[in-house]
């Protein structure tokens, strides 16, 4: 006889442990519904970091420039400049620096205003200029470095008359020579002159040589006007030659700084010279017109050697970069310009165009990592160039103040300044 299995006795207490363990079961199943939400908030937020840090990583450059300046617009300090700025300076009014009262004034002292009319010209109107200064063209995505013009404190500069420049130069040669900044500077008069010039077909390199990625010299005529803006390549304006024999390993080359360097003579001719190096040599300078202009300094490192500019998009407006260690080399320079100045015959054949401290405060104008080219997308972060300037930029300021000097020393009472544009705002 089989034994009969023990039947279980639902006892009180055995029903309150069922009931505590559904409760248990519930609140559990409540904790994971509450859970749910939670955690693809979490999974959200996390999300959302991760994007961020992928922006910074890749160098969100176009949204961070637009914050900076949507910032910049509403500050007191460029709505100061834009409203007042070039009007007064501790409720004077300014003067026509054309005008005779106007002779006195330094015209390199002053600020950057704000601009709605510029740029003078457009990089994709200008087939004269290098693929490596088109910043606009090769990716840069703000164009506020191009809005800017110099307004001197005491007077207004007049705006450059494209026309009026290529008459002044009419069956003439202007002349750049010098570094790489000199050809900046020497691209963007090209394209200033060009601007003025419907057949672009009427102005063509004598030689035949491309504009791009070309060493040596350029010679560039406007049949038109039968003149020629010109550019040689000297870095040193002095001749460069082989380090002496025993020489340390470190030193490169040598230079005779009592001969000129070997393409001068090309130059000897010109009715304007202008002279640009890095470095502050002084030269002779022939009874031509002349303008030297020395540059600033690189922001935070050399030419493709560490220095970082590619995030910046606004000038600094009212100080000098200008490292301290650069004044008494530029002083000895002046010095020595103007006392060959004082002895030349025709004492106005020689003007010092001083854009150093104009132009340290265009943190905002290099070329960065924009300098590949159309298409060619952006250089590495590493090597970016805070030496050369984006076109249009800061360079057209300087060949305002070119303009500006060389009409400065025709100027008579007799002129009738007002039919001239100025920068008056």
């Amino acid at each position: 006889m089989s034994k009969s299995q023990p039947q279980q006795v639902i006892t009180p207490q055995n029903t309150s442990n069922i009931i505590e363990t559904l409760k248990k079961f519930k609140r559990m199943k409540l904790l994971h519904r509450f859970l749910e939400p939670s955690l693809s908030i979490i999974g959200c937020f996390l999300a959302t970091i991760c994007v961020i840090c992928c922006f910074f990583y890749l160098d969100y450059r176009a949204y961070i420039k637009g914050f900076m300046f949507s910032n910049f617009k509403s500050s007191e300090r460029f709505q100061w400049l834009k409203n007042n700025g070039g009007n007064s300076e501790f409720g004077v009014k300014k003067v026509e620096f054309w005008s005779e009262l106007g002779n006195g004034c330094d015209v390199f002292d002053g600020d950057w205003l704000w601009d709605e009319s510029y740029p003078l010209y457009q990089s994709k109107d200008c087939k004269f200029m290098d693929f490596g200064f088109r910043c606009s063209e090769s990716g840069r995505p703000d164009s506020f470095y191009t809005k800017w013009r110099w307004q001197p404190k005491h007077c207004n500069l007049p705006r450059f008359d494209a026309r009026l420049m290529l008459e002044k130069l009419k069956n003439k040669r202007i002349v750049f020579a010098g570094d790489s900044i000199g050809r900046n500077q020497w691209e963007s008069l090209l394209c200033l002159l060009a601007s003025a010039v419907p057949d672009q077909n009427t102005i063509y390199e004598v030689n035949g040589n491309p504009i791009t990625k070309h060493k040596g010299f350029l010679i560039f005529k406007f049949k038109d006007y039968n003149c020629t803006v010109e550019y040689y390549r000297s870095p040193f304006l002095v001749q460069q030659g082989r380090p002496p024999v025993g020489a340390p390993d470190k030193v490169k080359s040598t230079l005779r700084l009592d001969q000129m360097d070997w393409n001068s003579g090309k130059w000897k001719d010109a009715d304007y010279l202008v002279l640009n190096t890095a470095y502050v040599i002084v030269v002779p300078i022939s009874e031509q017109f002349g303008v030297v202009t020395f540059k600033p300094g690189q922001r935070g490192g050399d030419w493709k050697t560490g220095g970082t500019c590619h995030m910046e998009s606004l000038p600094e407006l009212g100080i000098s970069l200008v490292p301290p260690q650069i004044w008494p080399k530029f002083t000895i320079a002046t010095d020595v310009l103007t006392a060959r100045k004082n002895q030349s015959i025709n004492s106005r054949a020689i003007n010092l165009l001083n854009i150093t401290v104009m132009s340290s405060r265009r943190k905002d104008g290099h070329l960065s990592l924009y300098y590949l080219g159309p298409g060619a997308g952006l250089a590495s972060i590493h090597r970016q160039d805070c030496s050369h300037w984006c076109l249009p930029g800061v360079p057209d300021s300087w060949n305002e103040l070119l303009y500006a000097v060389m009409f400065r020393r025709d100027v008579t009472p007799s002129w009738n300044v007002t039919s001239f544009q100025t920068q008056a705002v």
